[in-house]
Order: C-alpha cells, then structure tokens, then sequence
C-alpha cells in the first residue's frame, strides 16, 4: 500500500470518528427518548438529567409567575418539527394547526432571516376569555395557563376575532373552537409540552414569567404583531439581532379575504332593520300627533304605527332565527347569557331577545285590547301598557344596535374601530327603516329621507373602503382596500349595483306617489326595500370578509 493510500484511508477514518463523535451528542427527542426507555427514572443522572430539565422551569409558579414559552430566535431553523409535534400529539385534523412558524427579514440584509414559532401566548389578559360568551375559557390561578373547555363551546367563533394573534382554531368537523393548552397534561408529570421536547436545536423552553413584568410591557413581540397591551401576551422572544424599522415578516401582504360569517351579516342587517323601521315608525306618529295638536293635521290617529310595529317584530324573529346557523353547536345557543358580565355577544343576544319580547308584549296589548274592546274607562290600562311596553322596546333594541357594534370594536381591529362600526350599522338601522316605512305607509317624506341616507352612506363607503388608495389611508387601510379590489372584486361591484339600483327604485316610487299612485308607488317602495336589504347584506359581508389586521408571522395560512 503507498504512502499516499494510507494517508488517504487515516484522512477518512477521522472524518467518520467525528461524525461518530457527532451523533453522541443526543437532541432533544433523543434524550428524551432515553429517558422513558430507562424502566427506573431515578438512575438517570449526570449530564442528561440536567440537559433535560434545562428545558422546563426548576420550580412551581409562585402567586405572582405563571408558565410562559421562551423562544430563542437564533437557534430556531424553521424545521417546523414542533409544528408536527403539536399536531401529532394532540390528534389535530389535516387543516388544523395550533402552533406555526414564520419568518422576519429584514430588507437591507435579506440573508439575516429569523423564524419565529408561535402558538398560544397564554396571556395576562387573554382577550379569548373576556370575549367568550358561554365561558368555555379558563386561565389556570396556579399556572397561568389559559384553557379551552370544549364540552362548554358551542361554535360561535367569536374568539377567534377576539384574540389578535390568531390562535384559537374552529374544527368543522366538531363545530367547535380548539387551542393549545401547553400540555399541561405533560407539564402535570414533569414532561416538557410536545413542541418544547420535539425542537432539536431546543429553541423554545418553558419558563415562569412574572404577571408584573408582563402588564408593564408596551411593545410587540416581534415586528409586525399586534401591540402587546391589547392582552399582554406572555411569551418571551430573545435573539441577539437588533431588528431595524424596516424588519418585516414574509408574509405581511399576504392577505386574503376572512370568513364572510353571512348568518351574522342576514342577522344584524335583518335585528337593525326592525329597530330602524320601529324608530321611524314612532318618530312618524309623533310628528303626527304634535301636528294634529297644533291644527295642522286634522282626524284620529291612524293604527300604522302599530302595523309597522308588526312588521318590524316579523323581521325582529327571522334575523334572530338565523343567527344559530353560525354555531357549530346551535342546541346550546341558550347558554349565551353566561358571559354577560363581560361579553358583548352575551349582551347582545339578551337584548335583542328582550327586544324581540317586550315588542312582541306591546303588540299582543294592542291587537288584544282592539279585539276585545272595553268600555269600562277603569279598564282603559291596555293604551298605557301598550304604549310603554313600545317605548321600552325601543330602548332595547337601541342598546341591542350599540352591543351588536361594540362585538366588533372591542377585538381593537384598527378597521372596526367604534366610528367606523357604529356608521355601518347606524347608518343601516336608518336607511332600512325608511325604505320599509316608506313602502308600508307610501309617504313621500320617507322615500325622501331614505334616498338621502343611502346617498350619503353609497359616498361613506366609496370613501372608507370601496374606492381606491388615497394617500391619507394607513397602511391596513390599503391592504383592505386592494384586498376588497381583487379578491372580493365581485361583492364590491354587486353592492354598488344594489346600491344604486335601490336609489333608482326608491326615486322612482317616490314620484309615483307623488303622482297619486300610492299602490303602485307602495309596490316600486317594496321591490326598493329588498333589494336595499340585499345590498345592505353585501356591504356586512365586505365588513367581515374584507378586514386586515396586524397579525404574527407565519400567521396567514
């Protein structure tokens, strides 16, 4: 053998010792792995020992700590090996995920990537709790976890808009809402959760964070999330890199159209139309009867008020009785008054229920009192019944518009802002209300004034977010805006067609009432009302379907 040969076969033979010295090393998985095959847990001693519990906290939380995750940013590879963990352990379905990864760059130096794995922050002020309608949330008063009861869910989905990280996930399949929940099962038996044992580079850990520290912190996670102080989230994400102003995740402009939720949208136009046509059905008999008070109109005062009150309870119950098909378990819809001290779906369904009642009360009074009349003056107490019942329902359904807006404003999405939600819905509430009057009681002052509110609402709307990008809009602004373009370019067109083809019905009723063809004019009102309503339906959906919002990386699916 030469000299060279030999040398060539040493060269090799260390290469393969150091590989060999290598795969010594054991990962995570594999010592964790040793660990359970070992039948007596008290020999595991020296080195592995110590490797292993590096990974979970020395002690229990105190009464101001609780469990939080720790991600280190520089070690993290983006294998995504938790990611498959969590979902292998936890028995998730194929589209379900509960723990993903994205990926920071930074555009002076796109190679300095960083992957950022997230799940559920477990939160100080965890915004899935407080919005939950039927309290299937707990925060666990000795870890800190937060938890998802599945038996109390009942599908409404309205933690998933609450929460601003994106964390809860809806299962069709179940008709329920899952999350993580740290592994508390495993954490119980001093096992590390799924994602923290399986990372081979041991990236995240589980570490005890003080509540103190976490409600003093004001700052995002990381770049492009949302703003910590919306529910003080608790994970910890370190990395040596200082990021820039121009940091920014992958897929930050990846946006796409959200859930169009049209049980939601037929439900809220339908509840806000009843109110408005009972608002300008009273506001009508009250011009009537101060009129007729100062001689300017002359006869009884007609029995339309009571009509449209009618019908405003019909429209009332249909809204109402589409509601349930947004639930993934609607036969436990009746629970929704649980969250009331602090959920405004819980607020709102208990109002517009009393809404619905009291209206219902008032015209039963009425129409009872008109059937069976009495003559005894002492038995005169159904007009004063009636009458405050009326008004009482008012007062519902009015703070039943404000709760069904105050669902969407309090998840702080920066398009559902309070102004923005309450000119919708208002704004509905009105035109609905008139158009609907208008075609019941064919009076030209109300076509009138339901020509001027759509006018003044088609403009708002072409301003707000169906035009095109102006220069004063925020950057989520522009998002919605080429989103609304493109991907909903159809529901953006089809609601000015209804928009407008609503104005066009309702000017040309008006003028068939001002024509004395007050049936005719009756009927092209009616025809004005529906199709009013359809585009109503289709600027709800845009509400919901065309929303952007600050979000994790690697959060948009």
């Amino acid at each position: 053998m030469s000299l060279a040969t030999s040398a060539d076969n040493l060269t090799s033979d260390n290469f393969l010792r150091s590989l060999l010295r290598e795969q010594a090393d054991l990962s995570a998985v594999q010592r964790f792995s040793v660990w359970h095959d070992l039948e007596d847990i008290s020999r595991i001693t020296g080195s592995l020992k110590r490797d292993y519990r590096s990974l979970l906290p020395t002690s229990a939380p105190t009464a101001d700590e609780q469990y939080a995750f720790h991600v280190d940013l520089d070690v993290c590879s983006g294998c995504k090996a938790c990611v498959v963990a969590c979902h292998t352990l936890n028995g998730l379905e194929e589209e379900e995920s509960w723990r993903r990864v994205g990926i920071l760059t930074m555009s002076e130096t796109p190679s300095q990537q960083r992957y950022v794995t997230m799940s559920c922050h477990h939160c100080a002020d965890p915004a899935c709790l407080n919005g939950c309608p039927v309290l299937a949330y707990d925060k666990d008063i000795d870890t800190g976890i937060v938890r998802h009861l599945d038996d109390q869910c009942i599908g409404c989905k309205y933690c998933t808009m609450m929460c601003p990280y994106q964390v809860p996930q809806y299962s069709q399949r179940l008709g329920i809402v899952r999350k993580c929940d740290m592994c508390s099962q495993r954490l119980r038996v001093g096992e590390a959760p799924a994602c923290v044992q399986a990372c081979p580079n041991e990236a995240i850990s589980i570490r005890l964070a003080s509540r103190d520290q976490v409600a003093a912190k004001h700052a995002q996670l990381v770049p492009t999330a949302p703003e910590s102080t919306i529910t003080q989230p608790t994970t910890q994400y370190v990395s040596a890199l200082i990021f820039s102003q121009t940091t920014t995740a992958q897929d930050k402009n990846l946006d796409h159209a959200e859930e169009p939720h049209w049980p939601l949208a037929a439900m809220l136009v339908l509840t806000q139309a009843s109110i408005g046509l009972l608002i300008v059905s009273c506001l009508s008999e009250g011009m009537r009867s101060a009129m007729q008070s100062s001689n300017f109109v002359t006869g009884p005062a007609t029995e339309q008020i009571w009509w449209n009150s009618s019908i405003a309870l019909l429209v009332a119950i249909l809204g109402l009785a589409v509601a349930p098909l947004h639930l993934g378990q609607p036969l436990r819809a009746w629970r929704v008054f649980l969250g009331l001290r602090r959920s405004w779906l819980s607020r709102e369904a208990v109002l517009l229920g009393c809404f619905v009642a009291i209206l219902a009360g008032a015209i039963g009074v009425h129409w009872f009192d008109r059937i069976y009349p009495s003559n005894n003056p002492l038995m005169s107490w159904p007009m004063r019944i009636e009458d405050g019942l009326l008004m009482l329902a008012l007062i519902f359904g009015l703070a039943g518009v404000f709760s069904s807006g105050m669902i969407y404003v309090a998840t702080r999405r920066e398009l559902w802002d309070l102004e923005k939600t309450m000119v919708r819905f208002c704004g509905t509430a009105m035109l609905t209300g008139l158009v609907i009057a208008s075609s019941l009681t064919a009076q030209v002052w109300l076509g009138a004034g339901a020509g001027i509110v759509l006018i003044c609402k088609l403009l708002w709307e072409w301003a707000d977010y169906l035009g095109g990008c102006r220069k004063t809009d925020s950057d989520l602004q522009k998002r919605s805006r080429r989103l609304i373009e493109r991907e909903l370019a159809l529901s953006r067109i089809v609601r000015l067609v209804l928009g407008f083809g609503g104005l066009s019905l309702i000017i040309l009723g008006m003028s068939l009432i001002w024509a004395v063809k007050p049936v005719w004019g009756s009927a092209v009102m009616g025809v004005a009302a529906v199709i009013t309503l359809g585009g109503e339906f289709l600027e709800r959906t845009l509400y919901f379907s065309g929303v952007v919002f600050d979000r994790m990386p690697g959060a948009m699916k």
